[in-house]
């Protein structure tokens, strides 16, 4: 059951430190609230908190706050065809289906991100709005 919009700004404020908050933190506060992601950020650019360590290892890492990609040696034959399905269909993956993909497999959301990054394919649609 969702709360009120001024509930979930309070638990982001509440979960926030010193202007920051992580992604899973973030979606955390998003899920126990019962409000998308994408409600959750849109209460974080409000409230301007921004989002550190993106669990695919984008962005939010050490003191430039720079990637922390964990590229694989060896990327599966499943991983690199369910890669390259999704290149061919939209020419990108969403944060959302990495996130699926791992779930349904059991695999680590941050090495699809890094199989990502070393066969190109491009991640977008950051469930919480942190990117494009």
């Amino acid at each position: 059951m969702a709360v009120s919009k001024d509930q979930v700004v309070k638990e982001l404020k509440g979960a926030a430190r010193q202007g920051r908050i992580s992604c899973a933190l973030a979606l955390s506060t998003a899920l126990r609230c019962g409000v998308t992601p994408g409600e959750a950020g849109s209460c974080l650019d409000e409230l301007k908190i921004r989002i550190e360590t993106c669990q695919l290892g984008l962005f939010g890492f050490g003191p430039d706050k720079q990637k922390r990609i964990q590229i694989p040696e060896i990327i599966s034959e499943e991983v690199a065809g369910w890669l390259n399905e999704r290149a061919e269909a939209k020419g990108h993956v969403t944060c959302a289906e990495i996130f699926v993909k791992a779930k349904e497999d059991g695999l680590s959301r941050a090495l699809l991100a890094g199989a990502c990054e070393k066969t190109g394919v491009k991640i977008r649609a950051c469930q919480l709005g942190a990117f494009g």
